[in-house]
């Protein structure tokens, strides 16, 4: 399963939400990537003023089916208008067709990838692609399902730690709630409606707030890496090579599938009771043209003969009102009756779920001050010092940040001169190995931290707070998160050329919503200057948090990067 991440070029809020740290293949990759028809020359020209050709896109599991539709649809000879039409179909993910969508056509390259008809997983991606006017112009309405299957959870059966299918909770993709502890993986929120069907019923679960957003922080940060690139193939996740086998979150025609072909250890659905999505499979005209319109409608007549609803339910998929058709209601693992589903993943719900995703992965650009005057010498109410505790900090933080992190360090003294700094390490990928001795920066920095000490002096701490945020701002990063993360003893002490007013304007001066560059500020010790601090950050929408507890370090990273999901509009 891929981890890369890239962004999707997308307009307006769903462009903002569909920003993806995923990456997008080449333009160069065709849509029909098995043509499911060879038309005779002679009968593909005869009586034809021209001859056209109805382009239908599909998920790869219904994609089988669509091929066979298409060539009794093209066995059939349909003309309209004077063209014959013949169809082809293919699969494609649908991120890619509902960006084409969404952007509209440019120049003939885009043209071969939007299709005449597309049939994605979800009408979430229909959704999503009608957001933008170019969308809302082309896209039918009200597109007609071809089946459904519920997004479900699921293990082997019999799994230590797995509830029964019936009682089983959202609850259990959430760190620490997986006894014993087993990875969690699921198809990237960008890329598959069951991903932003678990992100949904996450937030559902956890709610709002500080906390909850801390929390939402943890299960990304749990999940991502074990997120898949494209539809979950559960072949390649079980069995478990070694420890206890994955937890999965896919369709349940995925479970279907895996069970249809025998394996050795059976896979069991699991059926969240506070209800979960159905996939619906809409069947979609994407264009204008009245004659692959009328194309359209005449492959669905064809999709709904028997014989094709009976492929359909063979593979697993339920009818679109829900209902199991025999195969399905006798096929190991399932559970036949309808389980309890919702249309709440719709709407802002449906943005939120994948902006919150996307916030959260997205890697960091991160430049960290360490001051290392007089005052982080102070023992901490008679346990360790401000240094010490500010190293375990240090430390942590390089441990929870992955290898796509760029981080800089500074460190604060006047000591070091004019300047009141050492820039002991420029901003720059965390995994690169580029010492010359297969080093890493991640090792590098870990051994600095390791032999940080006081150096006494003053931090002339507002003067290096507005040189690092101009570094950070000037360098700017639009596929990172980009900030300055302060662990300080708290007090400039006059050691500044400017006041702490002038720090405060010139931040809100330069904050820019549209390439926002966040403060977070983690004092250590009492602090009579709190609210200096706590104004510092504010003006950049960061946080300040203040701590004697090395325990609390964690959290408190956590918190700081779950501000990712409200700035640049973060409460105070």
């Amino acid at each position: 399963m891929s981890t890369g991440r890239h962004r999707l070029p997308l307009p307006s809020r769903a462009r903002t939400a569909l920003a993806s740290p995923l990456g997008v293949t080449a333009l160069s990759v065709a849509l029909i990537t098995a043509a499911s028809v060879g038309v005779p020359l002679g009968i593909r020209y005869a009586g034809c003023a021209e001859t056209g050709y109805l382009r239908v896109s599909a998920t790869l599991g219904m994609t089988p089916v669509l091929q066979r539709a298409a060539d009794e649809f093209n066995a059939a000879g349909h003309s309209y208008s004077g063209t014959c039409m013949f169809a082809q179909a293919g699969e494609m993910a649908p991120h890619r067709i509902m960006t084409e969508l969404s952007s509209g056509p440019v120049g003939d390259d885009a043209a071969s990838v939007v299709p005449d008809v597309w049939v994605p997983e979800s009408s979430a991606w229909v959704e999503l692609a009608r957001v933008s006017e170019s969308g809302a112009r082309t896209i039918e309405t009200s597109p007609r399902s071809l089946a459904s299957s519920p997004v479900v959870l699921a293990a082997p059966r019999g799994a230590e730690g797995i509830p029964e299918p019936g009682d089983a909770s959202w609850d259990l993709v959430l760190p620490g709630e997986r006894d014993p502890e087993r990875p969690l993986v699921m198809v990237d929120p960008n890329r598959g409606v069951d991903g932003m069907a678990a992100m949904y019923a996450v937030r559902r679960s956890l709610g709002t707030g500080d906390d909850a957003d801390t929390a939402m922080t943890d299960f990304v940060r749990d999940v991502q890496p074990h997120t898949a690139f494209g539809e979950l193939d559960l072949s390649s996740v079980h069995p478990a090579p070694a420890g206890p086998a994955p937890l999965a979150v896919v369709p349940e025609q995925a479970v279907a599938r895996y069970n249809a072909g025998g394996p050795e250890e059976p896979l069991t659905a699991l059926y969240p009771q506070e209800g979960t999505v159905s996939l619906d499979y809409p069947f979609v005209s994407t264009g204008d043209d009245p004659r692959k319109a009328a194309a359209a409608d005449d492959l669905y007549a064809v999709l709904q003969g028997e014989p094709y609803r009976e492929q359909l339910r063979e593979l697993g998929f339920r009818e679109p009102d829900g209902s199991a058709g025999a195969g399905l209601r006798g096929l190991e693992g399932i559970t036949a009756d309808p389980p309890e589903t919702h249309g709440g993943l719709t709407g802002d719900a449906l943005v939120t779920a994948v902006e919150d995703w996307n916030r959260l992965s997205m890697p960091s650009r991160a430049l960290v001050l360490a001051d290392v005057s007089e005052g982080m010498s102070a023992d901490l109410d008679g346990g360790p010092s401000r240094m010490e505790v500010a190293k375990d900090a240090a430390q942590l933080g390089l441990s929870l940040f992955p290898d796509e992190t760029d981080l800089g360090l500074w460190l604060l003294s006047s000591g070091f001169g004019a300047s009141g700094r050492e820039e002991a390490e420029g901003l720059a990928r965390l995994g690169a190995a580029d010492r010359g001795d297969g080093t890493t920066r991640r090792e590098e920095l870990h051994r600095m931290t390791e032999s940080i000490g006081v150096e006494g002096g003053d931090p002339r701490l507002y003067d290096n707070i507005l040189a690092a945020y101009e570094e950070v701002q000037d360098a700017y990063d639009q596929d990172k998160i980009n900030s300055v993360i302060v662990l300080t003893a708290g007090r400039d002490g006059g050691s500044s050329d400017i006041s702490h007013g002038e720090l405060v304007a010139e931040l809100q001066d330069r904050f820019d919503p549209e390439r926002p560059v966040t403060l977070f500020i983690i004092a250590f010790g009492a602090q009579p200057e709190r609210a200096e601090l706590s104004a510092i950050a504010g003006a950049t929408s960061g946080t300040l948090s203040v701590t004697d507890d090395p325990g609390e370090i964690g959290d408190i990273f956590l918190g700081s990067v779950s501000r990712r999901l409200c700035v640049p509009d973060c409460d105070e």
